[in-house]
């Protein structure tokens, strides 16, 4: 895998509205490891833009961390007014350095490797979309699927994806649920 291409590494986290006027913004975690903003400062991360601008992307060094209540801000290298932080607003936080995460459990599944993999109902086998994505939330995980044209959210737990095909990159859920 390139290094050089946008769509490698962890999604870590998305850029979020601008805060303030010194070029910090929001940023919607999207890791298990959050202390990833403050351990890697000096660090280079890829941003990559939303799907409709396929193709563009940009590394970016981060220069700053803070926490304002309950928002995590970030502040990178070339990055110094509002105006500036607007263009990369809604763009994927890739970081591309080594991940260090080891499952306990060899039948661990990391969310992030699924995006991108086919979605089948596991009762009767059919194409029903794409994982598009995933929100980690403190107490379910979802996983969003990609369905006829809408973000369909299934909770990532055994009884609704009971089998995920690593080496075929297919999962499988219960559609007649999740997908009403």
């Amino acid at each position: 895998m390139s290094a050089n291409s946008p769509n490698q590494g962890v999604l870590v986290g998305k850029m979020g509205r601008p805060f303030g006027v010194r070029g910090f913004g929001r940023v919607m975690i999207l890791s298990d490891n959050p202390d990833r903003f403050f351990d890697d400062l000096g660090e280079t991360f890829l941003l990559s833009a939303p799907s409709r601008f396929s193709g563009k992307h940009r590394r970016l060094v981060l220069e700053a961390t803070e926490i304002k209540g309950e928002s995590l801000l970030v502040k990178w290298k070339g990055i110094d007014s509002p105006e500036n932080l607007r263009e990369i607003s809604g763009w994927e936080i890739l970081w591309e350095g080594p991940d260090e995460w080891i499952p306990e459990d060899p039948e661990a599944q990391k969310i992030s490797d699924l995006i991108g993999m086919h979605v089948y109902d596991a009762v009767t086998g059919t194409e029903v979309g794409r994982v598009i994505g995933f929100y980690e939330r403190s107490g379910q995980d979802l996983l969003a699927i990609g369905a006829k044209g809408r973000e369909i959210l299934c909770p990532f737990v055994e009884p609704l994806v009971p089998r995920i095909d690593r080496d075929r990159r297919e999962v499988y859920v219960q559609w007649g649920v999740v997908g009403t």
